[in-house]
């Protein structure tokens, strides 16, 4: 028996029908999408001329645009139009978009196709368009310099939770009388909050009761000409001596020190942390200063290949989203790669409790658990290819990554210092990057440690609670006849198809060392035998005992307490000590913004984890929009140790 993944969401299916002429309808509001006029023709008088567009992009480094009603990609695809043909050479566009009834890819293609001039724009958005699952939703256009983030739910909802600086709103939607929770007094409000002194908006509508929430939003509201049939439309603009704090980018409890695409930047670790910085820095056209002494993928990275597949998480919570969302994120980055292998994964759930967890985990919309098939045993060994004695949960679009392939990749065209940095000291200019002897390797303004274990060996970030775990991997040469295995196995250990020649089984999990000196890269029989007994039973009869023909590779992984990486600030331990000594029983610390960051603690999920934890970190470097709603984004934040320790009496402790 096979419970099929849900081909979509009901209570957040837009109810498309095709009026004649192909012109899309929502029986759920009882609207068209856009005018069966021209909508592309409306779309630049409304929304492109209503907000003085391209003029007010002319000469800048980064715009933004926001905007409520992405529908079927219309309006994005004319900005996208616009601004690859008139941005500044190296300018950045970044386009938020709150949908709370996407559309599926093809149906935006089919809405599209009428309108040949931004066909090519409309093909790429359906090719990278997301699964339209709760949540936010980076998408990258590198072509074009832009930066699209979808944000999919109910707009009075996902605002207050949304982190960004925008010059530019778009209030699309249906119109008020058929979705007034689209114009209600809380959405215009959140508006006004995420709006930039002297941002702008424009909408088709001129009701009063709009008019009147986007004063009250903070907005100077004036009525000018509308398009065809709609006499009049709806500008606006925030007072430009607004305070800047008003937007969402709010100062946070360990703020990181924002910088422009000048700045210089130093990532220190070679590993997919720091190859998801460099890839996410080089996005933006910063070229970093890149250290690490063993060279790219030396370290825990360098596993032959890695397996990429969700969390199990059973319950709702900022770390379980910020998986759920990591995961999306880095199999929507490695499809884009020769490095990926999309061979899925099925997830043995030969436990009741696993069984449990995955049934609680497929109840949350924004949980990959919820797109994957359920099956029984029977069907499980039928995508298996290998008989199986209980069901599986089966992920297609999970899979395989060559590292090797991927990280060079990534950090093609950056220059990568082979010298361990020992220490990091400020100066008067920034900072200094030294070897053992003293020696400066390099200078930065910010640097971000992505280095695993090490994160935690400089002076300023001691205080980060990374502890060490042993993993070692098994590589079991193929029988030589046609290998049955069809799709990754993973029951706590896992068991690859044969590739290269071989099986990867793995791995074991030792945070206490049992071997003495060498153990952090020691291979030894011992592990290759726990390897094999901790296979199911049903596979340990088709994998034969470890002989002398089984290889290995072992490694250190860093963890944290809570099992969630760390991406965020480090502040210093004095200004840790000031700032909660200063604290009041319900007011947050009071930190300086670091210079320092750190992204790092990822254990045996960096594939999954590391992509978008770069990108919320250089979001946050930049005053971009986020990637994460607030709390997801915040979920791994290295303060939220210090703040532990702080409520439990045991901040001196902590901090040493």
């Amino acid at each position: 028996m096979v419970r099929p993944a849900a081909e979509e969401d009901r209570s957040i299916s837009a109810s498309l029908i095709w009026e004649e002429g192909g012109v899309p309808f929502s029986k759920r509001f009882g609207d068209v999408y856009f005018s069966a006029g021209d909508g592309l023709a409306e779309t630049r008088h409304v929304f492109l001329a209503g907000n003085g567009l391209p003029d007010a992009w002319a000469g800048r480094d980064d715009f933004t645009i926001g905007e409520t009603g992405f529908g079927t990609g219309l309006n994005f695809c004319a900005v996208a139009d616009l601004w690859r043909q008139t941005r500044k050479p190296g300018a950045l566009l970044h386009y938020l978009s709150i949908e709370g009834f996407p559309l599926a890819a093809g149906e935006c293609l089919r809405a599209l196709d009428r309108w040949p001039e931004i066909g090519d724009v409309a093909r790429l958005l359906a090719e990278r368009y997301p699964d339209p699952v709760p949540g936010l939703h980076r998408i990258h256009f590198e072509e074009w310099g832009i930066m699209l983030t979808l944000a999919v739910g109910e707009a009075g909802a996902l605002l207050p939770q949304l982190l960004a600086r925008v010059d530019a709103w778009f209030l699309d939607g249906f119109a008020p009388s058929r979705n007034p929770e689209m114009w209600r007094d809380e959405v215009l409000s959140g508006i006004g909050r995420l709006t930039a002194p002297g941002g702008t908006l424009a909408t088709f509508t001129s009701a009063g009761a709009v008019r009147r929430g986007l004063a009250a939003a903070g907005f100077e509201v004036s009525k000018i000409s509308g398009y065809g049939r709609k006499r009049e439309m709806s500008v606006a603009r925030k007072d430009a001596n607004a305070p800047a704090d008003s937007c969402g980018l709010a100062r946070l409890a360990a703020p990181v020190a924002e910088r422009n695409r000048e700045a210089r930047i130093a990532v220190v670790g070679g590993g997919i942390a720091g190859a998801s910085l460099i890839r996410a820095l080089r996005r933006r056209g910063v070229s970093p200063e890149f250290f690490d002494a063993g060279g790219v993928g030396s370290g825990a990275s360098g596993n032959p290949l890695a397996l990429v597949m969700p969390r199990m998480d059973a319950g709702d919570s900022p770390a379980a989203r910020f998986h759920a969302a990591a995961y999306r994120y880095a199999v929507d980055q490695y499809r884009r790669s020769d490095a990926w292998d999309p061979t899925g994964v099925l997830v043995m759930l030969a436990e009741d409790a696993a069984r449990v967890r995955a049934e609680k985990a497929r109840g949350h919309a924004w949980h990959p658990a919820g797109r994957a098939d359920l099956l029984d045993a029977a069907a499980a060994s039928g995508i298996a290819g290998v008989p199986l004695d209980c069901p599986g949960l089966f992920h297609a679009d999970a899979g395989l990554l060559q590292t090797e392939t991927l990280l060079r990749d990534w950090v093609s065209g950056t220059q990568c210092v082979t010298r361990r940095v020992a220490e990091i000291a400020r100066t008067g200019g920034g900072m200094r990057l030294l070897d053992e002897r003293g020696e400066v390797l390099g200078e930065a303004d910010t640097v971000i440690l992505s280095a695993g274990i090490a994160n935690a060996g400089f002076s300023a970030s001691g205080w980060l609670p990374l502890a060490p775990v042993r993993g070692q991997l098994s590589l079991i040469p193929a029988s030589g006849q046609n290998d049955p295995l069809k799709c990754a196995l993973s029951w706590g250990g896992y068991l690859s198809p044969v590739r290269g020649g071989v099986h990867l089984l793995g791995a074991t999990h030792d945070p206490v060392n049992r071997i003495g000196a060498g153990w952090e890269d020691a291979v030894t029989e011992t592990d290759h035998l726990r390897n094999r007994t901790n296979l199911p039973s049903c596979l340990a009869g088709w994998i034969g005992a470890p002989d002398g023909t089984w290889a290995g590779r072992a490694r250190l992984r860093a963890v944290t307490p809570d099992r969630v990486p760390l991406f965020g600030a480090v502040p210093d331990r004095a200004d840790l000590r000031s700032a909660y000594a200063k604290r009041t029983s319900r007011g947050e610390p009071q930190l300086p913004a670091s210079d320092i960051l750190v992204l790092g603690g990822l254990g045996s999920r960096g594939f999954v984890t590391a992509p978008l934890a770069a990108e919320v970190l250089v979001a946050r470097l930049f005053s971009e929009v986020w990637p994460l709603e607030r709390a997801t984004g915040l979920a791994g934040d290295p303060v939220r140790f210090v703040d532990r320790a702080y409520r439990r009496g045991r901040l001196k402790a902590f901090l040493g």
